[in-house]
């Protein structure tokens, strides 16, 4: 499934991790915010990325790709690039198109804090030690606190 407009995205992606599988992902933009769950029932957030906060978010073209796939497309935090894949090129440019203005707006926001806060308590994937966790706190609450937190992937 897959739902966007021109300020909010939701759908199944596949990210990449560091081994090089594949895992598919429920992700959805609730304000300036990314957020992940293993499935569409959302009932545990995985992590949360605070758009206005990341690099660059751009497609990844299959000559770039050493599995040459099509709807690729990353989000570079630090000095980490996470790659994502939609269902097809057309999904992953409107999935970066949205997530980039969003992004945008965040940066324009003055309420912008500078510095993320950063909370970690439940592990996402313990082979993946440079992730940061998200606490249990309801996403909802705590995405309307207004925190920043990295996390993904």
């Amino acid at each position: 499934m897959y739902h966007s407009d021109e300020t909010a995205i939701s759908g199944y992606l596949y990210k990449k991790t560091r081994d090089g599988r594949w895992q598919k992902r429920w992700f959805e933009t609730n304000g300036a915010y990314l957020t992940y769950y293993k499935s569409k029932k959302m009932e545990k957030l995985l992590a949360a990325l605070s758009l206005p906060q990341v690099g660059d978010i751009k497609i990844v073209t299959p000559d770039q790709d050493p599995e040459q796939l099509d709807g690729l497309f990353s989000i570079e935090l630090n000095t980490r690039i996470y790659t994502l894949r939609a269902k097809s090129n057309e999904e992953a440019l409107q999935w970066v198109n949205t997530l980039n203005k969003l992004r945008q707006d965040g940066l324009s926001s003055t309420n912008t804090p500078q510095t993320p806060l950063r909370v970690t308590t439940n592990a996402i994937n313990s082979n993946d030690s440079s992730s940061v966790r998200t606490s249990d706190v309801a996403h909802s609450e705590w995405i309307k606190s207004g925190k920043s937190c990295f996390g993904c992937c």
